[in-house]
């Protein structure tokens, strides 16, 4: 059948992932795809000329090393990442730190318990009360071997056949997933359904138990599209596909550095009370604007009449209450009356726009909402792993979606045989052209 890399069930990457070291790098910081060693290219001066348009445009060359698989095949050679690498077969140390790249080989599985099983220590409530518990962690994608080394080897597993799809209902292969992204995958579970569904997330690889179903119908970011190919393609400028979505390090940095204010401070922030005044109420505008002398001489324009200087600040923060972040926008620059938000605006509209941003659910009143908002979105491109994170609750999103959908339908519990439901999937290819 050939060489087949299993991916994560709920995010849809490969756990076969390589990383290029950069110079300034120990050897520990490379690995291929089996994770162990480093990425080996052929000897010959072409090959970063092809592959990354040679060492003059992109920094990458090739380091001899002592060769690891036998003595007659002279010393191999490393493939060290420049700045500007382009090799799809790892990903480039300049574009991604060891840091955020921690678990992207991580395995662990859903396992179907078998008669005596038992309890142990560290049970989880959902995996006493259910038929199915995890297993430890694994590394790498076994090609259609056992995954073995499982460590700690809960309820005695240490190795397992694992799988992305099945065709029959008694199948027992261990469903593979991230331990981050099913962590994410229990809060959305719990948000929407009020449990853990793990007999849903079961029966959904069940019911789309097909190669087809599963690789390439299943809605997914674009990245994951252009990677998926019988060796993952590291394409650059999509590493953050590989941080890790719950322990961010860039994040940490950035709620360290948020300002908390005082309680007199809250309440300048919640009613704004700079720039000018209108005279028929308290909501501030901006000064108008200065006039050169050129403008001067030309005759006068008629002024712009704003409606929403007529509202007072109560009104006018009871119809941003209504409105989402890009109507807030447009709403600033049609009118001046909006130049000024109230603070705790910017906490509703984390919680709205972010609802996979779980840590400022966790933060007091006292924290400036404003700049925390801001931060985010400036500092977006640099936040790999918060990026990640909101790619993968919208892929469990739409797992739960269709877990709520085959449950009303009848397919979860039931026979499923033959009767896959068209689901308004498109292409199978999501739009995230939201990449703030």
């Amino acid at each position: 059948m050939g060489y087949c890399e299993t991916l994560c069930q709920l995010c849809g990457v490969s756990f076969a992932i390589a990383r290029l070291r950069r110079a300034d790098e120990p050897e520990s910081a490379a690995w291929d795809y089996s994770g162990s060693g480093y990425v080996e290219e052929e000897d010959g001066d072409d090959i970063i000329e092809n592959t990354c348009g040679g060492t003059h445009i992109s920094g990458c060359y090739l380091q001899e090393r002592e060769n690891r698989f036998d003595g007659e095949r002279g010393p191999a050679h490393e493939h060290i990442s420049g700045q500007g690498c382009a090799s799809g077969r790892g990903y480039s140390g300049h574009r991604i730190s060891l840091m955020e790249m921690k678990g992207c080989r991580t395995v662990q599985c859903l396992v179907k318990k078998e008669d005596g099983w038992k309890e142990e220590d560290g049970d989880q409530e959902w995996e006493r009360e259910s038929e199915y518990f995890l297993t430890g962690w694994g590394d790498g994608s076994p090609d259609e071997s056992p995954l073995e080394d499982i460590t700690p080897p809960r309820h005695g597993v240490d190795s397992l056949i694992i799988s992305n799809i099945c065709y029959s209902d008694d199948e027992d292969e261990g469903l593979p997933f991230h331990p981050s992204c099913f962590e994410i995958f229990k809060k959305v579970s719990l948000l929407r359904l009020g449990t853990i569904d793990v007999h849903g997330l079961w029966s959904w690889r069940l019911v789309e138990g097909s190669f087809e179903a599963f690789f390439e119908d299943f809605p997914r970011h674009y990245g994951i599209k252009n990677a998926n190919e019988q060796w993952w393609n590291h394409e650059p400028g999509n590493e953050f596909l590989v941080a890790n979505p719950v322990n961010i390090p860039a994040l940490d940095c950035l709620l360290s550095k948020i300002s908390h204010l005082s309680p007199g401070e809250v309440f300048e922030r919640r009613y704004p009370a700079t720039g000018q005044r209108s005279p028929n109420n308290n909501h501030p505008t901006l000064p108008p604007p200065t006039k050169n002398s050129d403008e001067k001489k030309k005759s006068p324009e008629k002024p712009f009449n704003d409606p929403f200087t007529n509202l007072s600040a109560e009104l006018t923060s009871m119809i941003l209450e209504y409105l989402g972040s890009q109507d807030i926008a447009r709403l600033r620059l049609a009118s001046p009356s909006f130049s000024q938000l109230p603070g705790l605006l910017f906490r509703r509209l984390l919680f709205d726009d972010m609802p996979w941003f779980w840590e400022a659910k966790a933060l007091n009143h006292q924290t400036d909402w404003r700049e925390l908002y801001c931060k985010v979105k400036f500092c977006w491109l640099d936040l790999k792993g918060l990026k990640n994170r909101k790619r993968i609750w919208k892929d469990v999103e739409e797992v739960v979606r269709r877990i709520e959908m085959y449950r009303k339908r009848g397919d979860i519990g039931k026979d499923w045989k033959g009767r896959l439901p068209d689901l308004e999937c498109g292409n199978g290819m999501m739009n995230d052209s939201d990449d703030e």
